[in-house]
């Protein structure tokens, strides 16, 4: 992701996790690169449009989605042009709101952003006091 895209959730994990900082290397600039959010309409354009990895916590997850899903765990060490991500409960509040994570759920959401080197993809149709852009066809 481009170095202004980086810093788009000004939200801090806690300091205590340890999570490592992030840099990208990523010299590539494409048509769309970044941090979006998504609404549940624009999903099959989005998909069709970018062909993104689609990420979920668990496997109940995205059940009214019909794609391809990896969950979270399953893309740690993995990286991909483009992920969509089917937010938890938790992750929601975390983007509208700056509410806090708890660890675990953090270090999967850090696993969900960071497995992607162009754009990333949170399907959310409130976007409540979050600055991210939504993407629309």
């Amino acid at each position: 992701m481009p170095p202004e895209d980086r810093g788009i959730f000004r939200h801090d994990f806690d300091a205590n996790w340890a999570f490592p900082s992030t840099v990208s290397r990523n010299e590539v600039q494409t048509e769309h690169d970044g941090v979006f959010l998504l609404m549940k309409k624009h999903v099959g354009a989005y998909v069709e449009r970018f062909a993104p990895q689609c990420l979920r916590s668990m496997a109940g997850s995205g059940k009214e989605f019909d794609l391809d899903f990896m969950n979270f765990k399953v893309a740690k060490g993995s990286t991909f042009d483009r992920v969509l991500i089917v937010p938890t409960a938790g992750i929601t509040a975390f983007v509208r709101q700056g509410s806090t994570l708890e660890p675990v759920p953090a270090a999967s959401f850090y696993v969900a952003v960071t497995r992607a080197a162009q754009s990333v993809a949170i399907v959310m149709d409130n976007a409540g006091a979050s600055a991210l852009p939504y993407w629309t066809p």
